[in-house]
Formats: structure tokens, C-alpha cells, sequence
């Protein structure tokens, strides 16, 4: 018997309203049956009196006492504008017009007899400002936010997105969040944040001192997954930093999950959006436990410039920094190595990489073979049994991806037991005249 698939989309409610007939256009040509509908509604006081922020817009001091900071004391960033355009960490500033909107979309959505997920965010609210994980003020609210969600519109779900510390290509996102909150929460969890902050300064220091043949080696050799640790006379505490992050990650979600079950009932579907599993521990998220809080798993895999292939860039830069006496080109491989990307053929010099141009997710880079990876890597990590859906680009979000290519990785998902996919933009896929 075949199974049914979960075809989804992620649509704004403008687009929508904008496009009458577009659903339908949408489920005779790519099988539609769900929609991931960005959340613009205007949340009632009930739920904005749970918001950490004190005042609308927020004060520039105020949101300073709510983000992540590093472990070296800085905050996770001084630019702070997407938070004094929000009413409380990861939502914006709405309307009645917008809840209107919204609300007359999900409707158009439910008509043409579709499933509907609420899109909201978490925590990383782009680049690298992060409202701190183990910050109560923080997780009252964003439990208030999602259980409002769950229970107002009739929808069958909520997608969380950004459920993560930043993304692995600002290297500096790796040693958030060391603030006092997240010092008590990692007592809480039974870890030491003085253990954990002595053996990961240790170990820079040890990579620092490594000769230019142990570099050599580094970037050159089929290193084993121990290797690294005889290298830098790595200790427990920074095992111990990344399982204390994934272990937030969880906790917090856990507890989101169990207050919208609660009120939407237990059939109500909650659950996010995977990073690329590759390097996925890197921000924070361990995705064998993913069925202990969540639904569902959706691979994000449809951002591969942003994610990906800025990573190596990122990380490449850092280890020259770090240690002059790598070549761009050892740099680089170091790079794939630690991230777990050196099996495929990739630059040897950061050009090739053609970082913001409408091809660079394919002119060098081997597209099919590097998303497949994550997503085998995904689908062995996620517990068996837990519905998942890769996320794949589908045309214009940022970039359009070769049709052939998309085909090849809706026909990997399926090989793959994947349960459907997701898709991010329409343009590839089909032809219609979008407004």
C-alpha cells in the first residue's frame, strides 16, 4: 500500500490574498495538501501581558537584559533592530488589518479542503541576534505565543522555526549563551559553566600551539572522529558545552509542547525544523531525541549558501586567523573535515564559492550529492517512526535551483522514507503568474 505524502508550502497570508486560484493551481501541480502560513496576526493583551519586553516597541536596555551573551561577556550582538520592531522576542509589531488578512488567507486555505500549520519563530531571530534559551522571562512568553496559536484559529499545527543557537557560519554563535541564566539552567542540568568555560578556553589554546605538519595533517588526512581530541588534548567540559545546549534546546521545547497538547489536545500536531544534520549539534540541536519533543522534523535543507557553503567560508577564515600558517586551501578542507562535508568534492579557494550570486548554490558546488548527504545524515539521526519532511527549494527563496536537480531530490526523500517534503517558493516547480 503506498502511503500518503505530506506535500507542504510556505505561504505568507499576502500572497494569498493576492493570488486567487493559486491552491488550487498548486494541488493539480505539485500535489499540495499543506500549508506552513506565516504567522502576522495581532496577539491579544492576554497574551502580550506574558511579554518580557515591559513596553511596545521595547527599550534598547531591556532587551539587553533578555539575549544571549558569549561566553567572553560580549552580547550576542549590538544591533537590535528587529527586536525594538517586536512586541516580544521573535514576533513583530501587527495590526487588526494584518490579523484580518491572516485570518481571511487561512480561511481561503481551509476552502480548498488544505491542512494548515502556524509559522513562528524562536530564539534566533536572524543573523546573530539570539533572545536567551535559559531566560524564564523568555520561555513564559514564547509558551503563551504558541499556545495562543495553537487554540485561536483552527489550524491542525504549529512549524517552529530558529528552535537553535545561530547558524554555523557566525563561528562566535558557537560560544553563546554563558549569561547567568544559562549558567543556573545548566546547574539545573547537571553541568558546571566554570568546568565547561575552563576546558573549551584549554582547548583553543592547545589548537593554537599545533605545528604547521599537524596542520598539514589536519587538512589533508581521513581523520577518525578521535582524532580531533588527541589534537587539541580536548577535555569533558566541552563535550559537555554542546550536549548542555542540546539539552536546553530540548528541555524548553519539550515544555512548549506539553502546554499546546494541553490546550489544543494531544492530536495537535507541534514540532520545527531541523538544522542541516551535518552540523546540527554545532547549534545546539540533537536530533536522535527529536520525537521527545516534537511531532514532526522538517531537514531544513533548501538554504545551502547560507548555511553550508557560508560555514566553510566562515570557519576557513577563523582557522587562518587562528593559525597563519594555513594555505586558504587547508583552511578549507579543515573546514569540510570538522563539518562533515569532506567526502564530496568542493573549492579549494573561497572565489569559487560565488557567494551571493543567482548560481553559486550549483556553479561549484555538487548540489544533489551535498543536500542528499544531510538528508540521509537527518533521516538516520531523527528516531524511527517520527514523521519528517525535508525542506527543499522549490523556486525563489532566495535562489532557483536546476528543475532536474529538484526532481532527483524529491525522488531521494522518497527512496529515503522520508513522508513528503516541503517546499520554499513555487517558480521551478511550475508556471503561474504569482502577484
Amino acid at each position: 500500500m503506498t502511503k500518503s505524502l505530506r506535500v507542504g508550502l510556505y505561504l505568507e497570508p499576502e500572497i494569498i490574498i493576492r493570488n486567487p486560484g493559486y491552491l488550487e493551481a498548486l494541488q493539480d501541480g505539485i500535489g499540495l495538501n499543506l500549508v506552513i502560513l506565516t504567522f502576522t496576526g495581532e496577539l491579544p493583551p492576554e497574551v502580550l501581558a506574558y511579554s518580557p519586553f515591559g513596553s511596545i516597541p521595547p527599550s534598547p536596555t531591556r532587551v539587553r537584559e533578555l539575549i544571549s551573551y558569549h561566553l567572553d561577556g560580549e552580547p550576542c550582538t549590538t544591533d537590535l533592530e528587529v527586536a525594538l520592531r517586536s512586541v516580544g522576542p521573535h514576533v513583530s509589531i501587527s495590526s487588526p488589518q494584518a490579523e484580518a488578512t491572516m485570518r481571511r488567507a487561512l480561511k481561503m486555505c481551509q476552502t480548498a479542503g488544505l491542512d494548515v500549520w502556524l509559522l513562528a519563530g524562536m530564539y534566533t531571530a536572524y543573523e546573530s541576534l539570539m533572545f536567551c534559551p535559559g531566560n524564564e522571562q523568555n520561555n513564559r512568553w514564547y509558551e503563551a505565543y504558541y499556545t495562543h496559536l495553537a487554540t485561536a484559529y483552527g489550524v491542525q499545527g504549529i512549524d517552529i522555526t530558529h528552535a537553535r543557537f545561530p547558524k554555523t557560519s557566525l563561528p562566535r554563535g558557537i560560544f553563546l549563551c554563558g549569561c547567568r541564566h544559562c549558567t543556573q539552567a545548566a546547574q539545573e542540568l547537571g553541568y558546571d559553566m566554570a568546568a565547561m568555560r575552563a576546558d573549551i578556553a584549554h582547548a583553543l589554546a592547545s589548537i593554537k600551539q599545533l605545528t604547521p605538519s599537524q596542520l598539514t595533517t589536519l587538512a589533508s588526512s581521513a581523520l577518525g572522529p578521535l582524532d580531533m581530541l588527541h589534537f587539541s588534548g580536548m577535555r569533558s567540559g566541552v563535550i559537555d558545552w554542546f550536549r548542555f545546549r542540546a539539552d536546553l534546546i530540548a528541555r524548553n521545547l519539550k515544555r512548549f509542547r506539553r502546554a499546546v497538547h494541553q490546550a489544543a489536545g494531544p492530536d495537535f500536531i507541534f514540532g520545527a525544523d531541523t538544522y542541516p544534520a551535518s552540523t546540527s549539534l554545532f547549534a545546539g540541536q540533537d536530533q536522535t531525541r527529536w520525537g521527545d519533543f516534537a511531532d514532526f522534523a522538517s531537514p531544513l535543507l533548501s538554504h545551502v549558501e547560507n548555511f553550508p557553503m557560508k560555514t566553510f567560508v566562515a570557519w576557513a577564515k577563523s582557522f587562518q586567523q587562528w593559525l597563519p600558517q594555513l594555505s586558504e586551501a587547508e583552511a578549507l578542507q579543515l573546514a569540510y573535515r570538522m563539518s562533515g562535508y569532506a567526502e564530496l568534492k568542493l573549492p579549494d579557494n573561497i572565489a569559487d564559492f560565488a557567494l551571493g550570486e543567482p548560481d553559486c548554490e550549483y556553479r561549484h558546488i555538487p548540489l544533489r550529492q551535498l543536500v542528499r548527504l544531510d538528508m540521509a545524515k537527518a533521516k538516520l539521526y531523527l528516531p524511527q517512526g517520527l514523521p519528517a519532511y525535508p525542506i527543499l527549494q522549490g523556486g525563489g527563496a532566495p535562489y532557483n535551483w536546476p528543475l532536474p536537480i529538484v526532481q532527483q531530490l524529491m525522488a531521494d526523500a522518497l527512496e529515503l522514507d522520508y513522508d513528503g517534503y516541503i517546499f520554499q517558493g513555487t517558480s521551478v516547480l511550475m508556471e503561474y503568474d504569482l502577484k
